[in-house]
């Protein structure tokens, strides 16, 4: 099932700012809010889970960038279920929010009061740019491409600890990576959750670092990887290859690679879509006579007839001879634009053929006048 766009789901334009997107979270978190709808609570929760995931990326500068750009692919990992409680960051504002309320917010992401497993972020994603040609485009291709990104430190084996070491649990949030405070309020109970300070939502601590990584568990380096560049693709679009990315610093998955895709513009072909034009210049005898030409397609040539008293600028069909479409393969048309060309100088015997065609035609033409400038002389 596809999902909603995020701003439609909290009510706010494109452009909204933090301020317009908390507001409108205020109130219909409120209005969705479980405790608020007891006779329908399994269905307000899955509102309200959807209000909050909404809320989860546009809050977030870097998570709403990529939602601008790629759109629900850009954003947690949806071959996984998309999204969790365990990605939801703001459980300040939530406590803004449902102070006055109380609830059962705790019980509905702690599952009854038990402890929030820790959660790790993920690592930073990366954008590779690739160009390719119209040819390619059509056909599709397999491209291996060389991409500088951190890699887990040899060393360590990126836990970031000294080799011979290992990290520890972290004393203070006892490995759960995140403290919380609990308050009771004539409502029920309230969660304010936040990451450790001490650990940094890793959930341990290093007590000797790895010198060479110097505890982050990732180093600079090179990884050569096979990009499939699918049939029909258009220009500037992207491509996303799952775990790719940088290494999380806080042992969560690694980041994603988006391989942006630039498809060099082609000299004989205008693509839209994926319907392609192309410019197919005729002798002034084949337009009056019509003819059967050659015409350069996309994977070959065809031939293709003039009719007879075929006009400048006139577009004849290929049909089926386009772009694949990406989603189905259905190829679109080659629409193909007819130009005369007229020629610009003529000797006397092709002077006198055309002057007594012109005669043919009723037309007699006058003796050439002298130039404009020459009427001076």
């Amino acid at each position: 099932m596809s999902k909603r766009d995020y701003y439609d789901v909290l009510g706010v334009p494109k452009d909204a700012s933090e301020e317009e997107i908390k507001k409108n979270y205020r109130k219909l978190a409120r209005e969705h809010h479980p405790d608020m709808n007891p006779d329908k609570k399994a269905e307000a929760e899955e509102k309200f889970k959807e209000l909050s995931e909404a809320y989860e990326v546009l809050m977030d500068k870097d998570k709403r960038a990529r939602y601008d750009r790629f759109g629900h692919e850009g954003v947690f990992n949806q071959g996984a279920g998309g999204f969790q409680w365990s990605d939801f960051t703001h459980y300040q504002d939530l406590n803004d929010i449902f102070g006055d309320l109380g609830g059962s917010i705790f019980d509905m992401f702690f599952g009854g009061g038990g402890r929030r497993r820790r959660t790790s972020n993920k690592g930073a994603d990366l954008r590779f740019d690739i160009k390719v040609t119209l040819e390619d485009a059509f056909n599709g291709l397999e491209k291996v491409v060389s991409i500088n990104k951190n890699i887990s430190c040899e060393d360590c084996g990126g836990s970031g600890a000294k080799k011979g070491t290992s990290p520890k649990r972290c004393p203070r949030c006892n490995g759960s990576g995140q403290v919380q405070t609990v308050r009771s309020t004539p409502f029920g109970r309230f969660a304010s959750v936040s990451t450790c300070d001490m650990c940094k939502g890793r959930g341990s601590v290093i007590d000797d670092p790895c010198p060479r990584c110097r505890g982050s568990g990732s180093i600079p380096g090179n990884r050569k990887i096979k990009v499939k560049v699918p049939a029909g693709i258009d220009n500037d679009s992207h491509i996303r290859i799952n775990g790719e990315g940088n290494p999380s610093t806080t042992g969560g998955p690694p980041g994603d690679l988006y391989v942006v895709v630039h498809v060099e513009e082609d000299p004989r072909f205008y693509r839209e879509d994926t319907e392609l034009l192309y410019d197919l210049p005729i002798t002034f005898p084949q337009a009056v006579l019509g003819d059967e030409v050659e015409v350069e397609t996309i994977d070959g040539k065809v031939k293709m007839k003039i009719p007879p008293g075929t006009e400048h600028g006139k577009v004849l069909r290929l049909k089926g001879k386009g772009m694949p479409n990406l989603r189905t393969g259905r190829r679109g048309d080659q629409h193909v634009r007819i130009s005369i060309d007229i020629p610009t100088s003529l000797n006397k015997e092709q002077k006198n053929l055309v002057e007594k065609l012109g005669k043919s035609f009723g037309h007699i033409p006058k003796e050439q006048k002298k130039s404009f400038f020459g009427a001076f002389r």
